[in-house]
């Protein structure tokens, strides 16, 4: 207190710590915290229209990596116990979204994570390794995804798709090149193969149309009923198309048939002709654009998000868009999620905020001692921060939840603490001796509400199950940002209030042109006044 100006600065060197620590990537910073689970799935697709046989041995393969690199991780292990437990095999769909008999999923059981001691994710790095490139798959992922989406979400849209696919192999080859990301895919796949038909002039000089065509190759390809007859309660359907060996290969559609309006009949090969292309598994769109989303994975969860997305940003974006024309990028994924849940609860912080403030001016009387109580609650936020720092946790969404809980927690023993200041000033104590009785008066009962409520959020901060994950950075900043904004407070609340009373008493000697006594310019001193 008698060195107020100095303890006052103390504060402005943890916030730059602080900024320091988060900037330098020392204290860790995320979207959604990685929440690990006893199952790791992997998930192929390969080319639309590849039977389940193909499918099914490119998981057999797989499968038996995954055994290999059991037995490497479990002669690493001191208890040489199995990591991998056990492994289903799926054919039909997957994750990705995709189904047919070209998308299959593996499931791998884990040993509990309590007794395993390693994410699943470093699991399905080593299993991604030991596979090395699987050339016949088209999209292959290693491990678990959040609930939350993609970490990485770049959506491409335009309305020009040549554009577009020439802006998602430029996003693909530059993502490639981020050691951080794994599994990177796009939606716009192909599909299974199709026949193309082009008409040539002499069709269309018969009145023919493409239409007309390509239901004719159909009725001779794949058939059409003719006739339904009842058999007492069944019905039999008749069909008629071409004998199974003149419709065995593609090189009988150029002798087929195609009879005109007039009845007349030409081969195909006069009229059309055809080239076999893939077509596409989804058309998607966003804002009334194609889309063609690119998506990847971190190779490691607890690697820092937004600096990898602010890389995306800054350096890969202008660079893909510089060499195509009417495309437009959007972040969607944890990144369209997050900026909602922040739009949210930016929202909804304001509005406690601006609550708070209200019921404090009308408490005491007074703008400044509202905003100095207010002003605490940074302390808070910086022990928050510190606590996720020591605690080994990034910093997240689920983190800001107990940040907003955390804001009118710390306030209470600054209303504690000022309330006792404006007693002993009604009292008629001089200003110094006011502030310093209140500090001892109210030492035993803060240090009891702060250790109370810490102690009581121990359990849930060094629970190691995988149900409590979610739960512990809410803990960790009410914990941590509680016990370190009530130090700070019990120190710097008290010199900081003599501060305010130099530019009280600064601005009374403005205004009247005399000099007060320090306590005479406090509302508490005219309250009293007041009363009497």
């Amino acid at each position: 207190m008698r060195h107020k100006w100095i303890t006052v600065s103390i504060p402005f060197a943890f916030v730059f710590l602080t900024i320091g620590l988060l900037g330098g990537g020392f204290i860790g910073v995320t979207f959604f915290p990685f929440v690990d689970g006893d199952t790791l799935p992997v998930n192929v697709s390969l080319v639309p229209g590849r039977q389940e046989a193909d499918t099914d041995s490119l998981l057999a393969k797989i499968e038996r990596i995954s055994w290999q690199v059991n037995e490497q991780l479990k002669q690493e292990r001191p208890d040489k116990k199995d990591v991998i437990l056990g492994i289903k095999r799926d054919i039909g769909s997957n994750d990705f979204g995709d189904a047919g008999s070209h998308a299959g999923r593996l499931t791998l059981q884990l040993l509990d994570g309590e007794e395993r001691n390693m994410e699943s994710f470093i699991i399905a790095n080593r299993i991604r390794q030991a596979a090395g490139p699987l050339p016949e798959a088209q999209k292959i992922s290693f491990g678990r995804t959040s609930i939350f989406g993609k970490p990485v979400s770049v959506s491409l849209l335009g309305n020009n798709l040549t554009e577009l696919n020439k802006a998602r192999d430029l996003m693909i080859a530059e993502l490639n090149n981020f050691a951080t990301l794994k599994d990177i895919t796009d939606s716009n796949q192909e599909g299974r193969r199709e026949i193309n038909i082009t008409l040539k002039p002499r069709a269309y000089a018969l009145g023919l149309t493409l239409r007309d065509v390509a239901g004719q190759v159909r009725q001779g390809f794949f058939g059409q009923e003719v006739q339904r007859i009842q058999r007492g309660r069944d019905e039999i359907r008749v069909w008629v198309r071409y004998r199974p060996e003149d419709r065995a290969a593609l090189g009988f559609l150029d002798q087929m048939r195609i009879r005109t309006n007039t009845g007349a009949e030409y081969q195909f090969s006069e009229l059309a002709t055809y080239e076999i292309k893939r077509g596409v598994t989804a058309i998607n769109h966003l804002d009334k654009k194609r889309e063609i989303r690119v998506e990847a994975d971190l190779v490691d969860a607890a690697i820092d998000l937004p600096p990898i997305l602010a890389e995306i940003q800054e350096q890969v974006v202008p660079k893909v868009l510089a060499q195509v024309q009417g495309v437009q990028v959007s972040f969607e994924g944890q990144s369209r999620d997050q900026q909602k849940m922040q739009q949210s609860m930016r929202r909804a912080f304001s509005v406690a905020l601006l609550g708070m403030a209200i019921l404090l001016f009308l408490v005491f009387r007074s703008y400044a001692q509202g905003l100095h109580i207010m002003s605490f609650i940074p302390f808070g936020i910086m022990g928050a921060i510190w606590g996720h720092g020591i605690h080994g946790l990034q910093v997240n969404t689920l983190s800001l939840y107990g940040i907003i809980a955390l804001a009118g927690i710390i306030i209470n023993d600054s209303i504690v603490f000022v309330d006792q200041i404006n007693r002993n000033i009604r009292e008629g104590q001089k200003l110094f001796d006011a502030v310093y009785s209140a500090g001892i008066s109210r030492l035993r009962p803060i240090l009891l509400t702060t250790l109370t409520t810490v102690v009581g959020l121990a359990p849930i901060i060094s629970e190691t199950s995988r149900q409590a994950q979610f739960l512990i950075p809410m803990a960790v900043s009410i914990a941590y940002g509680l016990l370190f904004g009530t130090f700070l407070l019990l120190i710097i609340l008290p010199a900081s209030y003599l501060v305010q009373n130099k530019f009280r008493l600064w601005l009374a000697y403005v205004l009247t042109e005399k000099k007060h006594a320090p306590e005479e310019v406090e509302p508490a001193w005219k309250e009293r006044h007041l009363i009497d």
